[in-house]
């Protein structure tokens, strides 16, 4: 396996929304999940916007895309978004892989920490960034119009 962390580019975003379209069916009558709608959330425009902003990561074996994530710079920290790892990649080093990348992508943006939210029991997602690093630092609820209230955990990765 020759797995490549990239930015994505623009003749990427069909091939992005695919994989978001695999995670979503996947996902759907899993026990966790992120609670993502292909189409609503993510959507082509997300994808299109995270590009165009060098804000999407893909991890590529090939031609094919194991993972993807979006990191948003705000100054002082950087947020993550729709991080994924497809499910033949699972259990690999690559989750890791793409953690480090984003310390890596914080980190030359002078960001002094890592801020994300998970829907809270997402067990998998929770374990994974705990692993990492990132401490929980509290809970938001949200209403979301096609599921309701959702209450999601808040970590944070501190960079040195």
């Amino acid at each position: 396996m020759n797995i490549k962390i990239r930015p994505a580019e623009t003749e990427d975003v069909e091939t992005i929304y695919d994989f978001y379209r695999v995670i979503c069916k996947e996902l759907e009558n899993e026990k966790y999940s992120p609670l993502w709608q292909i189409g609503y959330y993510p959507g082509i425009k997300d994808i299109e916007d995270h590009i165009q902003s060098g804000n999407m990561f893909i991890a590529v074996n090939g031609n094919q895309i194991c993972s993807a994530m979006a990191t948003v710079n705000h100054g002082d920290f950087s947020s993550l978004h729709l991080f994924a790892v497809h499910s033949a990649f699972r259990g690999t080093d690559l989750s890791a892989g793409m953690m480090n990348k984003l310390a890596e992508i914080a980190k030359e943006r002078k960001n002094s920490r890592i801020v994300l939210d998970v829907v809270k029991g997402n067990l998998p997602a929770e374990k994974l960034y705990l692993k990492f690093g990132f401490k929980l630092t509290g809970e938001k609820n949200e209403y979301i119009e096609r599921v309701g209230n959702v209450c999601f955990s808040i970590y944070e990765y501190i960079l040195s």
